[in-house]
């Protein structure tokens, strides 16, 4: 039995210098080959101390390897990467118009501390004294109007007797030439 042991010792002794001898060729191999090395090793392992707690842990680890060097790994790592920098920029984006409002209102404010802006209750009763002379303007003009539309019709009516009046006149002024005129030429014996 400890035969047995000290061989499984031996074998994870070794499996633990392939994990640490495969680690260290992350980074200078091929990811292809590193990922066939990795499924051979998984093979091995679990083939080989799959009652074994310790690599146990070992396979675990390489499982990890294995996962964090895959294609799809690295591309959806990428992937949250691009998708951080798109935040990133749009946050930046949405810094600077808030900036931008910001530095707008802190104009604004220098306007509302001066002393022009003391001076609006002041504008806004002027401004209701002139609404009251408008409103009485308005009224007059209405009033005048009134006696002009009154006026002019007066005067037309004025104008239009006066138009009968010569008319008729006229008429009676034609009458008489015409009785004068058939007068003389039948003059009384």
């Amino acid at each position: 039995m400890s035969t047995l042991i000290s061989a499984d010792l031996e074998r994870i002794n070794h499996f633990e210098w392939r994990v640490k001898r495969l680690e260290n060729f992350i980074g200078k191999s091929d990811e292809n080959n590193i990922i066939g090395i990795i499924n051979d090793l998984n093979e091995k392992l679990i083939q080989c101390a799959s009652s074994n707690m310790h690599a146990i842990a070992l396979l675990k680890q390489a499982d990890t390897i294995n996962r964090i060097i895959s294609s799809d790994f690295q591309s959806r790592l990428l992937k949250d990467r691009s998708v951080k920098l798109e935040l990133i920029l749009a946050d930046e984006e949405r810094i600077r118009g808030v900036t931008k409002i910001l530095s707008e209102i802190d104009a604004s404010a220098h306007v509302l501390d001066g002393e022009y802006f003391q001076e609006i209750p002041n504008l806004f009763k002027t401004l209701n004294k002139l609404l009251t002379i408008h409103h009485d303007i308005k009224y007059q003009h209405s009033e005048f109007t009134q006696e002009l539309s009154k006026f002019l019709r007066d005067y037309a009516a004025f104008t239009l007797m006066m138009d009968e009046n010569l008319q008729q006149y006229k008429t009676i002024l034609r009458k008489n030439q015409q009785e004068i005129s058939t007068i003389e030429d039948n003059p009384i014996e």
